[in-house]
């Protein structure tokens, strides 16, 4: 004879099911966030490379690497703006119609930087470039976009002066080493054909420590600050010290406290932006607003950096590199003996 009670899930049972799944959704969460970051990662070092390669086309079109800054004043014109070309991106680097321009002057927009309020040059200032962007950071940041002679989207890409300060300058007491990278600066400097101090005009023949052994690129986080001004980082349209440019003066991701001019992210409000950050000065257009700045290689990956050398090859820089050995790789001539693990 049948058992007239009905057959189901006690409670017991159910609570048992119930923790079971949440067993399983918690290790499974996990595993998934670390093969997103892992993806992350992998296009974050596949943009870089992309950048590398352009810098190296513009070597070979130009014979020598691009400049880190145009002129030795703030919010200049820089490398991001002349790999353009070499990166399927002829349209927007056209619309940048000052940055062949001379001889200098402090007309706005005119042959300083990218600055101005004009049609073609807001045009290429708001044309996203995804590849600017690590996809780790979730978000597409603008800066005064709302404005007619400012705005921009921020970036997360820079490239290396060195270590010290953009001028190769000691930025501590020690003994370094110090030195010039691929995209430093050389004080008071000018592309005008006339100008008493020249920009760099870096080839791969003065790379004497060996192209494979020099940071080329790497990463650098945003300021969250929208719609208005949120400061210099991640301001990747100009060759300032935590725009486009970064230095290895400081291990990636170090505790150590950035040095910019201009307003840290924090002091504006930014609640997301957590890298130490210390503001040295004012930012003041047609000046040098660089002296003694400094920046590091920071990203949201876990434990490090990925970074990109001067022959095209990338790596996952670990945050625990020995800073002398990191900042002997930001160097172009130091005549260090460096490897890496």
């Amino acid at each position: 004879m049948k058992d007239p009670r009905r057959k189901g899930f006690t409670l017991i049972e159910l609570l048992v099911v119930i923790a079971i799944i949440a067993i399983l959704i918690g290790l499974l969460v996990p595993a998934v966030q670390k093969v997103r970051e892992a993806a992350s990662r992998l296009q974050c070092g596949n943009n870089l490379k992309q950048m590398a390669l352009a810098c190296q086309s513009y070597h070979d079109a130009n014979k020598r690497f691009p400049y880190g800054r145009r002129y030795d004043k703030w919010d200049t014109y820089t490398w991001t703006q002349l790999i353009l070309p070499f990166m399927d991106q002829m349209p927007i680097y056209e619309n940048y119609w000052t940055l062949n321009s001379a001889p200098y002057s402090t007309a706005i927009p005119g042959p300083n930087g990218p600055i101005g309020d004009n049609p073609r040059m807001r045009t290429a200032r708001t044309t996203l470039i995804s590849m600017y962007n690590c996809p780790t950071n979730n978000a597409i940041v603008s800066n005064e976009i709302g404005t007619l002679a400012f705005g921009f989207y921020r970036g997360n890409y820079r490239g290396c002066t060195g270590s010290g300060d953009m001028y190769g300058t000691a930025t501590d007491a020690t003994t370094g080493p110090w030195g010039l990278g691929i995209f430093g600066v050389s004080s008071g400097q000018s592309t005008d054909a006339n100008a008493t101090v020249q920009s760099r005009k870096l080839t791969l023949a003065m790379v004497s420590d060996g192209s494979s052994n020099t940071v080329l690129l790497s990463e650098g986080l945003m300021s969250n600050i929208m719609p208005g001004w949120g400061g210099p980082m991640g301001e990747i349209v100009y060759g300032n010290m935590a725009g486009a440019l970064f230095s290895t003066s400081t291990t990636p991701n170090s505790a150590t406290a950035d040095r910019v001019f201009g307003p840290c992210p924090q002091t504006l409000g930014d609640t997301e932006y957590r890298a130490p950050c210390s503001s040295i000065g004012g930012a003041a257009w047609f000046s040098q607003s660089a002296v003694g700045a400094f920046a590091a290689a920071r990203s949201t990956h876990s434990g490090g950096v990925n970074a990109a050398f001067g022959d095209g090859a990338v790596r996952f820089i670990d945050n625990t590199i020995n800073l002398a050995t990191w900042r002997a790789l930001g160097t172009v001539a130091g005549g260090e003996a460096v490897s890496l693990p």
